[in-house]
């Protein structure tokens, strides 16, 4: 597969999975807190590998049975992807956990504690 045609198909399995979690997802938490942050698919088409965000900032969320509920939703994602593109094999869906955001936050409030102490 060129690499025009599988940066295309990342785009719109990205805008699938988007799609499909605002909408088709009936876990709350995974509604509200939850969103894609890339899709890399592999150079034979075989595996998609999706990378989720998690948005948690008062860091009271369970993450692990977040991500245990994103694994038990793979086969969903796969045939959500099977129906809206014409492939002629699904890819296999890999979840997998982004936590730049997070560190992000974390790393704000570190710097705002300390400007803070500063002006003290």
């Amino acid at each position: 597969m060129n690499d025009r045609k599988r940066q295309g198909l990342e785009k719109e399995i990205s805008r699938v999975i988007g799609t499909v979690l605002l909408t088709e997802v009936k876990n709350d938490k995974i509604r509200r807190l939850v969103t894609i942050k890339e899709t890399t698919l592999s150079k034979d088409g075989k595996y998609v590998d999706l990378f989720f965000s998690i948005l948690d900032i008062d860091e009271k969320l369970n993450k692990e049975k977040l991500i245990e509920d994103l694994n038990k939703l793979k086969g969903f994602f796969r045939k959500a992807i099977g129906s809206e593109l014409t492939v002629r094999h699904t890819p296999e869906v890999r979840i997998h956990i982004d936590n730049t955001a997070e560190y992000g936050v974390k790393i704000s409030s570190i710097l705002n504690q300390i400007s803070k102490k500063d002006s003290e």
